[in-house]
């Protein structure tokens, strides 16, 4: 396998924290800017707790959905996970994004708890990286087509996006056609070869699902927040996608701090919103983002924890999600 030279690496990671770095002084600069009267929104704010509910449920919709799709991949794998297994493992592994290279860290995470209930760790793993890459690329379609919406991009366009789903649901036909591509990869992640168009299909669907959901609740937050979300419904999709996928580039930064919020505010302010009101989202949502992150997975620690008379945990069996 071929891999980058330290100078290559040290050099991406200088540029991703410059990148970082202007991305929190842009932000800096616009809490001087926006500041006083982000404040004064948020002070005549009546926050609106039913629509709190309503983004929580929709964001908790959207782990859901991630977690259905990597079920179905692994059950095409031959490894039977139980749903309620993998998304205590979802949850607990997100906390690894508020550490420095976070996705190495929530990898770590899923192979330990997957050993953990005698799951195949390493397929796991490699599952979980699987459909992760898969989000990537339908998030940048999610992107393209409700930022397109948002921001007025030319119909015409849509060609790229279309060609991306092709290609991932062509990706396994094409991977047996090239042997030596196969070959590697099927002895890295046993199992690879029974994964099919129609695996590639739920693992589309299914990332799709979870960010419209997200954005969907990013809009209620919003709604919540302000006397009227001032944006369409695909402007918070496409704001929160390009948020997200700003925070995965900017690898140095935990959690995408300044990048994510960097991003979120551009869209939001290019969507017609007033700075003061974007201000005010792109705040409470990293506060509510991160609460979403950390709740669940305490929640469930603390459980496991309870779960383990005498200090040990229970072997009772679980039934398939």
């Amino acid at each position: 396998m071929v891999t980058a030279s330290p100078r290559i690496r040290g050099a991406l990671r200088i540029a991703v924290a410059a990148v970082v770095v202007a991305m929190v002084i842009v932000l800096v600069q616009s809490l001087r800017r926006d500041g006083p009267a982000a404040l004064a929104a948020w002070r005549a704010a009546h926050v609106r707790w039913s629509w709190v509910a309503a983004s929580i449920a929709c964001a908790l919709a959207g782990h859901g959905a991630f977690v259905f799709g990597w079920r179905r991949l692994l059950m095409d794998a031959g490894v039977p996970a139980p749903l309620w297994q993998l998304l205590r493992i979802f949850l607990v592994s997100n906390l690894g994004r508020y550490l420095p290279g976070g996705k190495a860290w929530q990898m770590a995470i899923v192979g330990a708890m997957a050993a953990e209930r005698q799951l195949p760790a390493g397929m796991v793993a490699a599952s979980s990286l699987l459909q992760g890459v898969v989000g990537v690329v339908v998030g940048l379609v999610v992107l393209f087509v409700a930022g397109g919406a948002a921001v007025g991009v030319r119909t015409v366009w849509l060609v790229l996006p279309i060609a991306a789903v092709a290609g991932l649901l062509a990706g396994p036909a094409i991977l047996r056609s090239l042997p030596r591509v196969n070959a590697p990869i099927a002895r890295r992640v046993p199992g690879i070869a029974s994964v099919t168009a129609a695996t590639m299909w739920t693992l589309t669907w299914t990332s799709a699902a979870s960010w419209i959901m997200w954005g969907i609740a990013l809009w209620a937050l919003a709604t919540a927040l302000l006397s009227e979300a001032s944006a369409p419904v695909t402007a918070y999709v496409a704001a929160w996608a390009g948020s997200f996928l700003a925070g995965l580039v900017a690898i140095v930064s935990p959690a995408g701090l300044g990048a994510r919020e960097g991003a979120m505010q551009a869209v939001l302010e290019r969507a017609g919103m007033q700075p003061a009101a974007v201000l005010v989202v792109v705040v409470v949502a990293r506060v509510w983002a991160t609460l979403l992150d950390v709740v669940p997975a305490v929640a469930v620690l603390a459980w496991r924890r309870r779960s383990r008379p005498g200090g040990r945990e229970s072997v009772a069996p679980e039934s398939a999600g």
